[in-house]
């Protein structure tokens, strides 16, 4: 007997469904009180955590696409809350960090959404949590190894 597709069963679109159900309300915060779209809080973020990167390693990172990377720099940085400077290894790149301003809006918006991922993740045992992070986790890993040779892009930006 084969098993037919049914998309409430069907992984990847459960997991896109519910990604997108998360950006949508988590975005309240940081669209509707602070005017930043999901590319340029994903850039915010990101160099929050890791200081200073280039824009392809931004891009690697928060999972969009080089446009979407593009336009949210530019948007950043026309708020003054990026900076950009070139780099002394390659000149064709530039290198990306958050100015003060960033920074600071960063650390407005940080207790906010992390508030707003405890009241999502409250109905789960902390063992759950951690469970569950560790299986996505692993799907994470799967989905390297199922990667063909050569495609480092496989899945980025895309959805079922």
């Amino acid at each position: 007997m084969s098993q037919s597709l049914a998309l409430a069963r069907f992984l990847p679109y459960r997991c896109n469904s519910l990604a997108r159900k998360i950006s949508v309300s988590l975005s309240r915060i940081y669209a509707e009180k602070y005017g930043l779209s999901i590319p340029q809080w994903r850039v915010l973020v990101t160099l929050a955590e890791y200081g200073e990167l280039q824009a392809s390693q931004v891009t690697e990172l928060t999972s969009l696409d080089k446009v979407q990377v593009s336009r949210a720099v530019a948007g950043l940085s026309e708020r003054g809350l990026l900076r950009r400077r070139s780099s002394e290894r390659d000149s064709r790149a530039a290198l990306l960090c958050l100015s003060d301003t960033g920074q600071a809006l960063f650390h407005r918006i940080e207790p906010e959404v992390l508030a707003w991922e405890q009241a999502l993740l409250a109905p789960l045992e902390p063992a759950e949590q951690e469970v569950l992070f560790a299986l996505i986790d692993r799907l994470e890993l799967r989905l390297q190894e199922m990667r063909p040779v050569g495609d480092a892009t496989a899945g980025a930006g895309q959805s079922p």
